[in-house]
């Protein structure tokens, strides 16, 4: 046997002893799991970190190895933390805002049974899935009067997530007031600019101070602190309860079939669905976006809608959205990406979903 032989023999024996001490320490970690569930701890220890990686450190007896062993230290603590939460918080939701606002209203609807997280940001939820802190992330994707919610294409680009569900929500935007309060006091109404938008038209005319805010939960939480019956704030009915408000006028938005698009987000690539969407970066050549609507149309697909999104700091550059009716276990459909990566600068596959038809609703 040659010296080769030996030492790949050695390291073959070796990982296996590795494979099984592995297992051990998992299984360890499984107890670790129970314990925290039981006494609500959170996942990361900082102080047991450092004490794990300093104790491990100094078992180390040759110095050249060090650096290598504490990145592998790093990594196995990695994996365990990402495993803890896996378990932890695998049936947790999260939503943008506070309890009361449409995302918190759509996170119940889609689950109703599971834990739910609020967070400050979209952002937030985006980095909260990626990070496994929540199984589910849900996300306003767009509103059939005030169109799509930019911030959250952009934010598809960047993250490695996958749109696995959509949702929609029937939008009933209401004029909330404190106790007693009635529309002849009303001077200030608050709300995000979006639902002080839909409802135009009952606004106009009555001279009222519209003031922005960050979204309608909060607006409605904040006339109910202030008890001033000169205040209002646009929500939805469930705020009334919620904080205690009268609703003053129902139904306040200007189109009847006012409807929040909902995406639901993970981790994992969901490949059933009646439905499919990417984003693409054109080439920088002349008829660039052509040969890709053309790579669509070749191979039988109907697209059912195209988004534009000017890409930050490049100026005059222009990312696509794409939604295709079509199911991504089709082989039509790997044909289709593989062509449109090469006519394309860059493709990313979003994810699928199933997609009501207007007959099923």
């Amino acid at each position: 046997m040659s010296l080769l032989d030996d030492a790949r023999k050695r390291i073959n024996e070796v990982d296996a002893q590795m494979a099984d001490l592995f297992e051990q320490r998992m299984q360890a970690v499984e107890d670790v799991i129970r314990y925290k569930v039981e006494h609500q701890m959170d996942v990361l220890d900082t102080g047991r970190e450092k004490d794990v990686l300093k104790r491990n450190m100094g078992l180390i007896k040759q110095d050249k190895y060090k650096d290598s062993y504490l990145a592998f230290m790093e990594d196995m603590l990695k994996i365990s933390k990402d495993y803890q939460k896996s378990v932890i918080y695998h049936d947790t939701v999260g939503y943008q805002g506070v309890q009361g606002a449409f995302s918190h209203i759509a996170s119940e609807k889609v689950f109703p049974y599971r834990k739910k997280r609020n967070f400050a940001s979209f952002e937030d939820v985006f980095q909260a899935v990626c990070q496994n802190e929540i199984a589910y992330g849900v996300i306003p994707f767009e509103n059939s009067f005030t169109g799509e919610v930019g911030e959250v294409l952009d934010l598809l680009l960047r993250y490695d997530v996958y749109i696995q569900q959509i949702y929609d929500l029937k939008i009933s935007q209401n004029l909330l007031g404190v106790k007693g309060a009635t529309l002849q006091d009303i001077k200030q109404v608050y709300s995000k600019d979006q639902a002080i938008y839909q409802s135009k038209q009952f606004l106009e005319g009555r001279g009222y101070e519209l003031i922005p805010y960050p979204n309608t939960a909060l607006a409605a939480e904040y006339v109910a602190k202030q008890n001033d019956k000169t205040k209002a704030a646009i929500a939805a009915k469930e705020n009334a309860e919620l904080y205690g408000l009268d609703i003053l006028a129902e139904d306040i938005n200007t189109s009847e079939q006012n409807t929040t698009r909902f995406i639901i987000i993970g981790k994992k690539l969901v490949k059933e669905g009646n439905r499919f969407s990417m984003i693409f970066t054109a080439k920088h050549e002349a008829g660039a976006l052509v040969k890709a609507m053309e790579v669509i149309s070749k191979h039988g697909f109907n697209m059912e809608s195209i988004k534009s999104r000017s890409i930050k700091n490049k100026p005059w550059a222009y990312y696509f959205y794409v939604e295709i009716d079509g199911n991504l276990q089709d082989t039509k459909v790997v044909e289709l990406l593989m062509e449109m990566n090469e006519v394309c600068e860059d493709v990313k596959l979003l994810g699928a979903y199933t997609k009501e038809s207007r007959d099923e609703k």
